[in-house]
C-alpha cells in the first residue's frame, strides 16, 4: 500500500465530485420534471451548501495546521454548512426547503460513496 499523497487526495476527490455532478444533476432534472425549474436548481443550491465545506475541508487537511488539529477542521466545515444554510434561508423569498434538503442528502450520501470507490479503484 502506496502512501496518500495530496495529488491523490485531489484526483480521488475531483473523481468523487464529478460524479456527485452527474448524480444531481439527473435528479435536478427529475425535478425539474416532477416539480418545476425553481426546485431544480434549488437542489443545486443544496448540494453547493454541503459541496463547498466538503472541498475545503479536503483542501485543509493536508496543510500543517490541518494535519494537527483535523477535529476542529471538520467543526468548522459544519459551521460552514449552517452558516450557508443560515444565509440561503434569509436571503430567499422562498427558500423551498425540501429540494433544498434533498439536494445537500444528495451530496452528503453519495459524494463519500463516489470518494470510496474511487480510492479503491486507485488502489488496484
Amino acid at each position: 500500500m502506496s502512501e496518500y499523497t495530496q495529488r491523490m487526495l485531489a484526483r480521488n476527490l475531483v473523481t468523487a465530485l464529478l460524479r456527485t455532478c452527474i448524480v444531481i444533476a439527473a435528479v435536478s432534472v427529475l425535478t425539474w420534471i416532477v416539480l418545476d425549474r425553481r426546485s431544480a436548481m434549488v437542489v443545486w443550491v443544496g448540494a453547493g451548501v454541503v459541496a463547498l465545506p466538503q472541498i475545503w475541508l479536503a483542501s485543509s487537511l493536508f496543510s500543517r495546521f490541518g494535519a494537527q488539529v483535523p477535529a476542529l477542521l471538520g467543526a468548522v466545515k459544519f459551521g460552514l454548512s449552517a452558516l450557508l444554510f443560515g444565509a440561503w434561508f434569509v436571503a430567499s423569498s422562498d427558500p423551498q426547503p425540501g429540494a433544498l434538503f434533498f439536494g445537500a442528502i444528495v451530496v452528503l450520501v453519495s459524494s463519500p460513496v463516489f470518494y470510496h470507490l474511487a480510492a479503491k479503484h486507485e488502489d488496484k
